[in-house]
């Protein structure tokens, strides 16, 4: 639960700040073009999917910027946008998944093959584009 992280500190509820939503809106958008501009091989998949997780993750962070909230947690990031019906539970799924290939590449140096990244990608774009039209 989405609550559970704020009771933990994982999210601090502050003043609502539509500046920032605004621009981490943007960037994801902009994160999003610029990864779309790119090809994917084998020597750069990973940074591919880590770019398309994080168009994804500031998108969702747009609308807790919206409401006060700064997360510091990634998995609390993911909660909210299942309880506000940003993502859908497969959807929710997905970006936990997402997550935790990030975590495996940035902590573990594990590599991710093409295929895995164009899914990556076509994720954030599905995912962005429908957030931030909204």
């Amino acid at each position: 639960r989405f609550e559970d992280f704020v009771k933990e500190n994982a999210v601090k509820k502050g003043t609502p700040n539509p500046a920032e939503a605004e621009s981490l809106k943007e960037q994801a958008l902009k994160r999003l073009e610029d990864l779309n501009s790119m090809t994917i091989n084998e020597t750069n998949a990973s940074f591919r999917l880590e770019s398309a997780y994080e168009s994804v993750r500031e998108a969702i962070q747009s609308f807790m910027a919206k409401e006060g909230y700064k997360p510091y947690s990634h998995e609390a990031i993911i909660s909210y946008s299942l309880e506000r019906k940003l993502l859908k539970e497969q959807e929710a799924y997905e970006m936990d998944r997402m997550r935790q290939t990030r975590n495996d590449i940035n902590y573990r140096g594990i590599k991710i093959i093409v295929p895995e990244a164009i899914k990556a990608v076509s994720f954030a774009n599905e995912i962005v584009n429908n957030l931030c039209k909204v």
